[in-house]
């Protein structure tokens, strides 16, 4: 009887140990996306005409939107897994998801990382190329052409700039979401109630 008291009193301590982790790396989420919608609006459409480097910027761009999108599922799929508003209030009439709906976000989530990957593979070819445009501007005797290079060499700096900002703020949510995610979707796999 002592052993399944103690397994009892374990298994509860397990599970509330859980959930506050995963409710502060969904706070921690939400400083990170704050951080990186900040980052969206201050360069939401810088662009320096060059090809490769705008599609850095648009590649770490569409990371970013993917990073908030999938945070916002999966605070709504937590707080719908506890029983809970947002606000913390139990609620009995909430619908918990189904294993479904956090595999349909993995799968999201996966997507993210992905986007993310492409952004970093892309950052290098995009510093080499911003480095070829500022040394033509730099040689270029023709004052018309070096003024449009310098232009484009100064939008350039500003594209790697927001890739440079964000990376490390996508790469760190992504790692977090997709941790909550895999742990929650083990945890309703085991047969274990958060």
């Amino acid at each position: 009887m002592k052993r399944i008291l103690f397994f009892i009193v374990m298994t509860l301590c397990t599970m509330t140990t859980f959930a506050q982790e995963t409710k502060e790396q969904i706070q921690k989420s939400e400083k990170r996306a704050k951080n990186l919608q900040t980052l969206l609006d201050k360069y939401s459409d810088t662009k320096c005409g060059d090809e490769t480097i705008d599609g850095f910027g648009q590649s770490v761009r569409d990371a970013a939107v993917f990073a908030i999108a999938n945070r916002e599922k999966l605070e709504g799929l937590y707080y719908r897994q506890m029983g809970q508003t947002k606000d913390g209030v139990t609620d009995a009439t909430i619908v918990k998801p189904k294993l479904e709906d956090w595999l349909e976000l993995l799968a999201t989530v996966t997507a993210e990382t992905k986007s993310i990957g492409n952004a970093v593979d892309n950052a290098k070819a995009a510093g080499e190329q911003m480095k070829q445009i500022a040394e033509n501007a730099k040689n270029n005797k023709n004052p018309m052409k070096m003024a449009k290079l310098a232009k484009m060499a100064k939008g350039a700096g500003v594209v790697m700039e927001f890739g440079n900002s964000a990376t490390p703020i996508l790469l760190e949510e992504s790692a977090g979401q997709l941790k909550a995610v895999q742990d929650i979707i083990e945890t309703i796999k085991s047969g274990k109630n958060l």
